[in-house]
C-alpha cells in the first residue's frame, strides 16, 4: 500500500506514477490542506517511479507532504523566498509492489 499525502503547494503539485498523472492541485497564497491520494492502484508489478513536482507562479514557494510506502514515511519539503517561473521542485521516490 503507497499513499500521497499533500500539505502545502504554492502555487501547484503534481504528481506522477510510472508517467501519469495522479495528482494535480493549484493553489494561491500557501494554502494549508490535506490531500491523499492512494497510490496502490496506479502500481505495476515490481519497481515504480513517483515523481511529484512543484511548480511556482513567481515569488515565493512551498511544496510539503509525505509518501507513506507501508510503514514507512518518507517526509519532502520546499521553501523558497521567491523563484522564477516554472518547475522549481521535484523529488522521485521509487515503489516497490
Amino acid at each position: 500500500m503507497a499513499t500521497l499525502y499533500i500539505t502545502n503547494a504554492d502555487n501547484e503539485v503534481f504528481a506522477t506514477v510510472n508517467g501519469l498523472v495522479v495528482y494535480d492541485r493549484k493553489t494561491e497564497n500557501n494554502p494549508t490542506f490535506s490531500d491523499q491520494v492512494d497510490l496502490t492502484p496506479y502500481l505495476a508489478d515490481g519497481l515504480n517511479t513517483l515523481v511529484v513536482a512543484g511548480v511556482n507562479w513567481g515569488g515565493p514557494a512551498t511544496f510539503k507532504g509525505t509518501v507513506v510506502v507501508g510503514k514507512i514515511e518518507t517526509p519532502f519539503a520546499f521553501t523558497a523566498p521567491s523563484t522564477p517561473n516554472g518547475i522549481v521542485f521535484h523529488q522521485t521516490f521509487v515503489i516497490p509492489q
